[in-house]
């Protein structure tokens, strides 16, 4: 824990040092920073222990660009070479296996100096440099098969989207940081339209690092990942507050969002005009069982409620009984477990109680539950969509991912349904069964996707899901909604 908190100080450095690497790992410091820098700073011998195990870290995926951009077998390293690897090996601490985290503690001890001296000759360059901007331009593919009766298959143009995001990054100060993110999405051929031209913020918050006793405080618009490992989960636009805290090996989340906007928003709760936005409140502790094992349990409580479709158009729910519920409260518990170095298991189960249910086909008490074995385990454990499959700065990176999901009609609240946004179709009031919208209800189905670093920085993603009906006595007997395919070309620079 002291080696740890000594890398805590010297991970101030690390927006500069991180920035002073391309995505393949080349410097960019100011020349005359450099300089300064490399002639401060001996060479670190060929027959180092340092080069076998940066090396090590570099296989890992841990320390990328290594082999091609710093020591090619016929140069030696300077320390503040080495010690700027270091440093973006640090940052990778907390998703390192054991073993790899001892390697990193060793090299950190070894070039504690350099890092110390570094960060002071850079500090000047770090005071001017608060801002980054990134981008993402993703191309992708659409299709599903519309089974169920008077759904409708993707057809033309609609087959086809572009989206294209650019991000914010922004140090306020040592403790306040900023993320903001423009997005615009259009259907091939839909320029001029306003879903071709219009550029929204479907991100902009603050964190506060150390703040009124927390860990972390997040206000403003992200996405939402504060309950579950995002079977309660949304990609965009959630407006509100989640709060950290840590107390040994227990980690405390607590949130109050906006998960459904009022009525003139284009995420509006249907059939709403009250202005009034739908809020979800949530409490959550997440343990460390072990090395590798995670274990999580928390409480809901949501004003969100459940409506009915008729034959599948409209309503909030994938059900026809004309049954509805006014609010939901609920529990869920969940785990992540590694298997090996290789593997990973996630899982999560939720139990809700509905409130003011009218009618006698629904069940006020729903169950949910979802499971996904997957290779990424270099990622922070969560479902396939809330978190990558590969790495886009490493070349020839694969990653796959399986998971099935059964979820009871009402048992999440609409809205922040976790693998909604997966499940393509055409979407809106007049649309008979929307999977897009209503993926995480009524619906059981598995899900497989792959992905490939095809070039530097170039992602290769593909998607397919089979979804049927969870209690065909809610739908009249409709049980099949048909697959559902996604193919995506994503870039990143």
């Amino acid at each position: 824990m002291t080696k740890r908190k000594k890398l805590a100080k010297w991970l101030k450095i690390a927006p500069v040092v991180l920035m002073a690497i391309t995505m393949s790992g080349t410097a960019i410091v100011p020349s005359t920073v450099q300089a300064a820098l490399s002639q401060s700073f001996n060479d670190v011998p060929a027959k180092h222990w340092a080069y076998a195990a940066v090396t090590k870290l570099a296989q890992a995926g841990i320390v990328t660009g290594y082999d091609d951009s710093y020591y090619r077998g016929d140069r030696t390293l300077t320390r503040y070479e080495m010690a700027v690897i270091v440093a973006k090996a640090m940052d990778k601490y907390d998703t390192a296996s054991d073993a790899n985290k001892q390697t990193i503690d060793k090299l950190s001890a070894e070039f504690a100096s350099e890092l110390n001296k570094l960060g002071a000759r850079v500090a000047k360059v770090e005071a001017k440099t608060n801002t980054w901007l990134s981008a993402e331009t993703r191309l992708r593919y659409l299709g599903n098969d519309a089974k169920a009766p008077g759904a409708s298959k993707l057809h033309g143009s609609d087959n086809f989207e572009i989206r294209q995001r650019i991000k914010i990054n922004a140090n306020i100060n040592e403790n306040i940081s900023m993320t903001a993110r423009a997005n615009a999405s259009s259907k091939v051929g839909n320029y001029g339209n306003a879903d071709g031209t219009a550029l929204t913020f479907d991100i902009f918050a603050l964190t506060a690092k150390n703040a009124l006793g927390f860990d972390s405080i997040r206000a403003g618009r992200f996405p939402y990942d504060s309950f579950t490992h995002c079977f309660f989960g949304k990609a965009i636009g959630v407006d509100g507050v989640r709060i950290d805290k840590t107390i040994g090996t227990t980690r405390f989340t607590g949130s109050v969002n906006n998960i459904v906007g009022n009525g003139t928003a284009a995420n509006a709760f249907p059939g709403s005009a009250t202005g009034d936005a739908k809020t979800l409140s949530t409490a959550q502790l997440n343990f460390k069982a072990s090395n590798k094992v995670n274990v999580m349990g928390g409480y809901y409580w949501s004003d969100v409620a459940g409506t009915s479709s008729n034959a599948g158009v409209g309503g909030t729910m994938n059900i026809t009984t004309g049954d509805s519920f006014a609010d939901s409260k609920g529990w869920a518990i969940g785990f992540d477990a590694k298997l090996g170095d290789k593997l990973l298991l996630i899982g999560d189960y939720v139990s809700t109680n509905l409130n003011g249910v009218t009618g006698s086909n629904l069940s006020d008490s729903p169950k949910g539950w979802a499971v996904e074995l997957t290779n990424a385990t270099k990622f922070p454990p969560a479902f396939f969509g809330a978190k990558p499959l590969v790495d886009y700065k490493k070349v020839n990176d694969f990653g796959w991912s399986v998971s099935y999901r059964s979820v009871e009609a009402g048992a999440i609240p609409y809205g922040v349904g976790g693998f909604d946004g997966q499940a393509v179709s055409y979407a809106g009031p007049n649309v008979a069964w929307p999977t897009l919208a209503k993926g995480t209800d009524n619906i059981k189905g598995v899900f497989f996707a792959v992905a490939k670093t095809v070039a530097k920085n170039v992602i290769w993603t593909t998607e397919v899901q089979d979804m049927k009906i969870k209690d065909t006595k809610l739908t009249g007997g409709v049980s099949d909604l048909g697959k559902t395919y996604t193919s995506k070309i994503e870039f990143y620079y």
